[in-house]
């Protein structure tokens, strides 16, 4: 039974050395904004909510034709949000007639380690277009991301977002707010 437990406290300090206790440095950063582009392109909402934290609060201002709308969201509704979005994409691409291409890119503007590598403050643009420029999110964000249990995830997020809209009945703002 003793060996056992020699044995678990070897795996876990293990663990730790090698994958939890690593400080967070700027390709850990750099590497978690790759795998939120992929997630998106992937259309994976889970692959998302993996990425945030349990303290996770998203602060958006997003702006459609003119309106402005604020929101706060909590891990759980940053989550139920992504998933909508993606079901949203789903029906406008059935209501263009086919398959909607997403596009998506991102540039990180600043990259701020904490001084004892725990967190970094990012600071950025990313752009995501829908069905050749029929809809354009384009957002700007500051961004607080930790090592948590050896993974990289997002505690905080203040974004702005800008939602343009082409096209004949691609969409009309009382769809985008609606509740």
């Amino acid at each position: 039974m003793r060996n056992i437990a020699i044995v678990i406290a070897l795996c876990v300090g293990a663990w730790y050395y090698f994958i939890g206790g690593r400080k967070l440095d700027e390709p850990l950063v750099r590497q978690y904004y790759e795998q939120e582009a992929h997630a998106i392109l992937s259309r994976d909402p889970e692959r998302l909510c993996k990425q945030l934290s349990s303290r996770a609060v998203v602060q958006d201002r997003t702006t459609v034709l003119g309106q402005s709308q604020d929101s706060t969201l909590n891990r759980a509704q940053a989550c139920d949000a992504a998933r909508d979005s993606f079901k949203t994409f789903e029906v406008i691409g059935e209501a263009m007639g086919g398959i909607l291409t997403i596009e998506y890119d991102y540039h990180l503007d600043s990259v701020e380690l904490a001084s004892d590598r725990k967190s970094a403050i990012v600071k950025g643009t990313s752009r995501l277009k829908m069905g050749e420029q029929a809809m354009q999110f384009a957002s700007s964000f500051e961004q607080r991301i930790e090592r948590e249990l050896g993974q990289v995830r997002l505690v905080r997020s203040d974004q702005s977002t800008l939602v343009r809209l082409q096209g004949a009945g691609a969409m009309r703002q009382s769809d985008f707010f609606k509740k």
